[in-house]
């Protein structure tokens, strides 16, 4: 329901010759005009805001308020002891009464207007920004006790150019800010600070693992490199056991042949214990067959080791008739015999040709 106000400016003041006429004629005899009301109907009026100028002289159309932003409602009047109304305290922001807070506005911002229907309504000429900027009214009332124009930490009330004159907590509110300013600054310094000693812990402990693993990846680099060299250290050894042929009474390098893996039909290779019962008769003089069955040379003779085995055998190469031959020494082990299963014929076979066996070293005889 609406509430009804004056079309003037909120006067609750009776003038002094008013004073005086009460006063002689007694108590209950003052007069009420018809435009006067009770300053309790404030109590709860809602407060409209209008972008353009308004006059409290000229009536408004009809529901005219649907074109203003409603601001607020009023929560309490502030009157001085002269009975004077200077401001009303308004009530903004929040819902069904909840998360409001109160800002002051001095009645002469107030404009008091009638539409077509006789409804009066509260209008000032400000924003619902510029209400929410307005430092927050602190009540200027003790219990019992009134204290004309001051806050309760005894702050005077002053007026913000074209908004209402509200409680001068704004120096108290700035240092506020200022202090919740100051406090998180110094959180975020913190956090900066500490930021930044992570970072530096996890680069030093970053820098730690890579200086382990190289040095991880140095000592298996050395490792390998001691391991390489051993290799390389047996692997000459064996190739200096293997290439090492006795040939008269001096020592020569040469490589070794490997035994040939020859078959013939109607011959099979001769066992050890038949290379044995051979006897010089049975291999002098034979003729030495390379792997595609080519002569490469001729037995001339066979040498015993120390053991009374066959160690060597001194092969004849080229030359014509007997003349111009080579004698090259050869193992045993580089020899294939294979024997005729029907008889007594016997052909010996070397993994080399005529021209590689000449490449060899010539055998001395003692």
């Amino acid at each position: 329901m609406k509430r009804f106000l004056s079309t003037t400016a909120i006067v609750l003041t009776m003038s002094g010759a008013a004073f005086a006429d009460a006063h002689s004629e007694g108590f209950g005899n003052v007069a009420v005009e018809q435009t006067d009301f009770l300053a309790s109907d404030l109590i709860g009026m809602r407060i409209y805001n209008s972008e353009a100028e308004v006059d409290a002289a000229t009536p408004v159309a009809a529901d005219a308020e649907q074109e203003w932003d409603d601001i607020g409602e009023i929560n309490d009047i502030i009157v001085t002891k002269d009975g004077d109304v200077t401001a009303v305290i308004l009530g903004i922001g929040g819902f069904l009464g909840m998360g409001e807070r109160d800002v002051s506005i001095s009645m002469d911002k107030i404009t008091i207007l009638n539409d077509e229907d006789g409804d009066r309504f509260l209008v000032v000429n400000t924003s619902k920004e510029m209400l929410e900027q307005a430092p927050e009214f602190e009540r200027p009332m003790m219990e019992g006790e009134a204290m004309e124009g001051e806050t309760m930490e005894g702050e005077p009330m002053t007026e913000t150019g074209d908004n209402a004159t509200v409680v001068d907590g704004a120096e108290t509110e700035t240092e506020e800010m200022a202090n919740e300013v100051d406090a998180e600054t110094d959180e975020m310094a913190q956090d900066a600070e500490n930021a930044a000693e992570n970072v530096e812990a996890e680069t030093e402990e970053m820098a730690n693992e890579v200086e382990a693993e190289s040095e991880e990846m140095a000592e298996e680099a050395d490792t390998m490199m001691e391991n390489a060299e051993a290799e390389t250290e047996e692997a000459v050894n064996e190739a200096d056991a293997n290439t090492t042929v006795i040939t008269g009474d001096e020592t020569v390098e040469r490589d070794m042949l490997p035994r040939p893996e020859v078959e013939r039909e109607g011959y099979e290779a001769a066992e050890a214990g038949m290379i044995e019962q051979l006897t010089a008769e049975d291999l002098e003089g034979s003729y030495v067959y390379g792997a595609n069955d080519e002569t490469v040379g001729e037995i001339d003779s066979l040498l015993l080791g120390d053991d009374g085995q066959i160690d060597r055998v001194v092969i004849n190469v080229g030359g014509f008739l007997g003349l111009g031959e080579k004698p090259v020494a050869v193992t045993f082990d580089e020899l294939q015999v294979l024997k005729n299963v029907e008889g007594d014929d016997v052909r010996i076979y070397i993994d080399s040709t005529e021209e590689r066996l000449e490449s060899q070293p010539e055998y001395e005889a003692e």
